[in-house]
């Protein structure tokens, strides 16, 4: 007679834990140039929790007649709100560098609130500004303590590189970053956000970008960095955009971006000379430079 076997113990799944987001892998790069024209250069790659993807769409979005803004960020399904916020906070209002600054920063700031009232007060249907108010009359103390320690740590790690012209037909660059803060690049004439950001960032000092660089040059140079950007992490597929005051379109000859790429590759990108290299691996064999 067979004896049955028992069942097996019982194992209880792993509790799903949601992967972490990748740090942002990309770069937007935007520069003034003598003749008042600005041009912008980002990578089309999208990054998130899973994983990656090229050539994918690109990273600019208008949020204004003369005003646009490109962005880097780890989950970019926040981004395009915040834009909105901003074209809508931008309507009926005079075209000048501070209005653009302050729609940029309050859409950031808005929709950074309405983030962590959805993570945090959400069972509860408050927002941030309601919770403040009212929120110590709803809750005990240390209820109230602990919902405000978990608001003050939600994070989103968005970056956003606007670009754009006043109404006196003058150029200006200037970012907005977590918790809403901006900065404006307009005397130093260039910047770069996203993970290659320092790198592009770098070249473009190494190669004396400035305001008074001919498009043609802060073309070139804004394509350079973004090859550099490359090494950092950035996607190897290339948007560009130039902008003047009025303009809706920009084209470019399609050989421009490949063969810049092969100039840099093959004449412009650092790298260290192989008869160099030996010569210094020669004299560390041969004890003339020595560690003691």
């Amino acid at each position: 007679m067979l004896t049955p076997r028992p069942l097996p113990r019982f194992r209880p799944l792993h509790k799903y834990k949601r992967p972490k987001p990748r740090k942002q892998m990309t770069v937007c790069i935007a520069a003034i140039t003598q003749q008042n024209e600005i041009v912008t250069v980002s990578d089309t790659m999208l990054t998130h929790a899973l994983g990656s993807a090229d050539a994918v769409t690109s990273k600019m979005d208008p949020f204004a007649k003369e005003w646009c803004a490109m962005w880097a960020a780890d989950d970019m399904t926040q981004c395009a709100p915040i834009i909105e916020k901003a074209e809508r906070y931008f309507r009926n209002r005079a075209n000048t560098l501070q209005v653009a600054r302050s729609c940029m920063k309050r859409a950031y700031q808005k929709h950074l609130s309405e983030i962590a009232a959805d993570r945090v007060l959400g069972r509860f249907q408050m927002d941030v500004e309601t919770f403040t108010k009212s929120g110590k009359r709803r809750f005990t103390e240390t209820q109230f303590n602990s919902l405000n320690d978990e608001i003050r740590k939600v994070e989103w790690s968005g970056q956003f590189l606007a670009f754009g012209f006043d109404q006196q037909r003058q150029p200006h660059i200037f970012t907005v970053v977590e918790p809403g803060i901006d900065c404006v690049y307009d005397r130093v004439g260039f910047c770069a956000i996203g993970s290659g950001g320092m790198a592009a960032e770098s070249l473009l000092f190494h190669l004396r970008q400035t305001r008074i660089c001919t498009f043609a040059n802060s073309l070139i140079n804004c394509l350079f960095a973004k090859f550099m950007a490359e090494g950092a992490g950035a996607g190897r597929q290339t948007f560009v955009f130039c902008k003047k005051f009025g303009s809706t379109m920009y084209s470019m000859p399609i050989w421009l971006e490949p063969t810049a790429r092969q100039i840099w590759e093959e004449r412009v990108s650092p790298r260290t000379p192989d008869d160099f290299l030996h010569c210094v691996a020669s004299a560390v064999s041969d004890g003339q430079i020595y560690l003691g």
